[in-house]
């Protein structure tokens, strides 16, 4: 089954829902039991009820929500994870939300996931976990005043970097100095696009017009830009 990371976009005013329909489609299944993982939003009663009126009520699946912060046992959590045909990792708090994870267990269970065959999918920070690394904004969390870009480790099912919100949170120019100072092969995603590796093969999804998806990779004179068709 595929991993499907999701540039950005707000999944409440369904600005993603093409990529959302394709997520749903993926399981091949009428009804399909999809789970969403809050944590990088501290679990936001908001957005979880997002997720139930669009996944639930909207395309038609079954939907829970696994909320650390209600300190889940270790079997409740594998109980969700084993219940679940997809799997949806919202938006926030990258660093914060892997550290917690860990501290879990969540983050050895959704490798099990994935070599189960489940659909793995998420938006942001959600699309950022699947990879080696993130271009993450976690410092902001953190930060009173100014803050920087950092890099963020993620659960290491896709290689290389990936940077989300290339467009809406103008990432391209921190994104390149980062990428000048310490060359890793990166994915940049504008808000609306999507990623897609199934069997080792990567695809592009377009959920709204010029959302665009770009490679960077190091080069001997710096590094070379290239949109994804």
């Amino acid at each position: 089954m595929p991993i499907i990371a999701i540039g950005g976009g707000e999944l409440k005013d369904q600005e993603t829902l093409l990529l959302d329909q394709f997520i749903v489609k993926q399981t091949q299944k009428a009804q399909p039991r999809a789970l969403f993982i809050p944590t990088a939003s501290g679990d936001a009663p908001g957005y979880i009820e997002a997720f139930d009126q669009i996944y639930g009520l909207l395309l038609g699946c079954d939907t829970r929500a696994l909320c650390l912060s209600r300190a889940p046992s270790p079997s409740a959590i594998a109980d969700l994870i084993g219940w679940a045909d997809l799997i949806y990792v919202g938006g926030g708090d990258t660093r914060s939300m892997m550290d917690q994870w860990r501290a879990h267990g969540l983050d050895r269970r959704l490798i099990e996931a994935e070599a189960s065959g489940k659909v793995l999918c998420g938006l942001s920070a959600g699309a950022i976990c699947w990879f080696d690394l993130g271009f993450s904004d976690s410092n902001r969390f953190d930060s009173r005043g100014d803050w920087a870009y950092t890099r963020v480790e993620g659960l290491g099912l896709l290689p290389g970097m990936l940077c989300p919100h290339l467009d809406s949170e103008q990432r391209a120019l921190p994104l390149m100095q980062d990428l000048l100072a310490n060359p890793v092969q990166t994915l940049a995603l504008t808000d609306g696009a999507a990623v897609v590796v199934s069997d080792g093969q990567l695809s592009i999804l377009e959920g709204k017009d010029r959302a665009a998806v770009y490679r960077i990779t190091p080069a001997t004179d710096g590094l070379n830009w290239g949109q994804l068709r």
